[in-house]
């Protein structure tokens, strides 16, 4: 009987024990940002934690993350052999009233400091005068004294020298002290226009104005030796007060995490989300050279972040991706013929004819195709590493990172490479003559990289001389593109209207001719000989009653069965390439001819 009784006894005890094991336990994380994927319209932040958890179930919260992240983006992840696993996570929103007014609190307490310190040096400087001003007396009473003994016995030159050698030293020591401490004052002036910058950023212009004039009227009833009153500013300091939680307040966010850990234990728990204001561009440095006959390439990042969180020491992976927040096939219109009918029959064919679908839209129904466009408006050192990743490059950049969070690009260098071989790099000279007289060096460059080449803007470099920009349209692997190195010093290319004849005589009956005689002169002053890639315009018409002949064509131009599949060939470009010696001169002469009725207005004529 006495056993059980004491068994009940117990039985509270044991229940309250196996209670407190299942208890939710709730703390606190601090997170720092250990690794960031940046895509080519947003980044993937992820954050690391150093959490304590004890058998049961915990809530762990993490804040202090941007208040701008994407809700849709979170994950949450603990080591792969956890003993335990993740129950939920949720989102919460505060404002940072109290650790705006905390942050405020501490500005103005290292302000007060500062003056403090500002005071002391002030205080030197004082004793300082008043030690020079006695030195100063030293002297003066000093020349009078002499003055004296020179009229009435034999000068004390030794106790003079003396004097004068004391008080001389130390003024010098003085004058040393103060310079020390006006330089201190000096880096004190900075430091609290540093302090106050930051605090007018965080209160606002109106509590900084409020917080200098309580501060001038304190300091003068003090050096006045007053009763401190401030009656006359109480309305200043109420709206002061009243600034700091009236005005517009940031906000951030926090996650609340639920783990079920079946041990207690110490653990990292990472969280990922993806945030906006951030972005990358490929930015490329061409540096080529004739003498080496190569190419090198640099390829660069240009960021852009400026996301409120600055990343300090990440690991940071560029991806060529931009993911969208809903993707959607977009969906074709039916192509509807209908006749015209008279404005009062329409609004009754119009309900009759169209597809209820078509009659939803137009009442302002959104379908997937509205969604989309909404969605869519959107070697010592080691070396980066580059790897497919589905339909996206990746790249991985060996060394940590710092970007902080800013209006201005931060340029990061991907990779460099060098080509040189006769399939991945080819240099010619290329000129139109019609627009320009100049001639340009180009390089065919083949994209021999494991890396396309996204659209960005290219600084240009022949012979470690700057050239110019150009811009890199997309170029996959293994795809070829042209590269503008820079106009040729030494050569010159023109085309030149001969003559032009109109033919109106009855010999053609009702048509006129116009015959117009050209000539394009290309000049090599070089010292070598050059291949040359002539681009012209001849006449084309788009009308079976206007006849084009071109005649007397002095040089052939390339007319390949590809070539002649080309947009430009149909539209009268013609392409020439031309061998000319070092110190030649190069003609090619035609006459086009055009032949039209005579009572038809022609456009185009020249």
């Amino acid at each position: 009987m006495k056993r059980f009784l004491f068994i009940i006894l117990l039985l509270p005890l044991f229940v309250s024990l196996n209670a407190g094991e299942t208890q939710d336990a709730k703390s606190e994380a601090s997170s720092k940002i250990t690794s960031v994927k940046l895509f080519t319209n947003r980044a993937e932040i992820t954050r690391t934690a150093k959490v304590k958890l004890s058998k049961g179930l915990n809530t762990v919260v993490i804040a202090g993350l941007p208040d701008n992240l994407f809700d849709w983006s979170l994950r949450g992840s603990l080591p792969e052999k956890f003993n335990g696993k993740i129950l939920s996570m949720e989102i919460s929103r505060q404002a940072l009233t109290e650790k705006r007014k905390k942050r405020i609190a501490e500005i103005e307490k290292k302000l007060e400091e500062l003056r403090e310190q500002d005071a002391g040096l002030v205080d030197d400087l004082s004793n300082i005068k008043s030690q020079e001003d006695f030195l100063n007396s030293i002297n003066d009473f000093t020349k009078q004294s002499a003055a004296k003994e020179l009229q009435t016995r034999i000068p004390q030159t030794e106790l003079w020298g003396s004097t004068i050698e004391y008080t001389s030293k130390k003024k010098k020591e003085l004058q040393n002290q103060s310079r020390l401490i006006l330089k201190k004052r000096r880096d004190l002036a900075k430091e609290i226009q540093k302090w106050e910058f930051e605090l007018a950023q965080i209160a606002g212009a109106s509590y900084f104005s409020g917080y200098q004039k309580i501060n001038k009227a304190m300091e003068k009833n003090i050096a006045q030796f007053q009763v401190q009153q401030y009656s006359d500013l109480t309305d200043q300091y109420a709206a002061q007060q009243n600034y700091l939680t009236t005005s517009a307040i940031d906000t951030e966010k926090s996650i609340l995490v639920s783990i079920a850990s079946n041990v207690d234990s110490e653990t990292d728990f990472s969280v990922t989300y993806m945030i906006p204001n951030t972005y990358w561009q490929m930015l490329y440095d061409f540096r080529a050279s004739k003498l080496k006959n190569e190419v090198e390439v640099f390829v660069y990042a240009n960021i852009f972040q400026k996301s409120g969180e600055d990343w300090d020491n990440v690991a940071l992976t560029l991806s060529t991706g931009e993911p969208r927040t809903i993707s959607a096939i977009p969906l074709l219109s039916p192509w509807f013929l209908s006749v015209s009918k008279p404005e009062e029959e329409y609004y009754k064919y119009k309900s009759e004819s169209l597809p209820k679908r078509a009659l939803k839209s137009a009442d302002g129904v959104a379908d997937e195709m509205d969604v989309y466009e909404k969605d869519g408006g959107q070697n010592i050192v080691p070396e980066a590493s580059v790897k497919e990743v589905g339909f996206n490059f990746e790249i991985s950049i060996p060394l940590r990172q710092s970007i902080i969070s800013s209006e201005k690009y931060q340029k990061k260098l991907i990779k460099s490479y060098v080509l040189k071989s006769t399939k991945a790099l080819k240099y010619f000279y290329k000129t139109v003559p019609a627009s320009s007289g100049s001639v340009f060096l180009m390089a065919k460059v083949v994209n021999q990289t494991e890396l396309p080449w996204i659209a960005g803007e290219a600084q240009v470099f022949l012979e470690n001389e700057f050239i110019g920009k150009v811009n890199i349209p997309d170029t996959a692997v293994e795809k070829e593109q042209n590269i503008v190195l820079g106009i040729t010093p030494d050569m010159m290319a023109k085309k030149e209207l001969v003559t032009r004849y109109d033919d109106t005589s009855g010999v053609f009956g009702g048509k006129k001719r116009i015959v117009y005689s050209y000539k394009i002169t290309l000049e090599n002053n070089g010292r070598e000989s050059r291949e040359v890639t002539i681009l012209d315009n001849f006449p084309v018409s788009n009308d079976k009653e206007i006849n084009v002949e071109i005649k007397d064509l002095s040089d052939h131009f390339v007319n390949d069965e590809e070539t002649k599949k080309s947009t430009e060939y149909q539209q009268g470009i013609r392409k020439f390439i031309i061998n000319i010696p070092a110190g030649a001169k190069k003609e090619i002469t035609y006459k086009a001819i055009i032949t039209y009725d005579k009572n038809l207005v022609i456009e185009g004529l020249r």
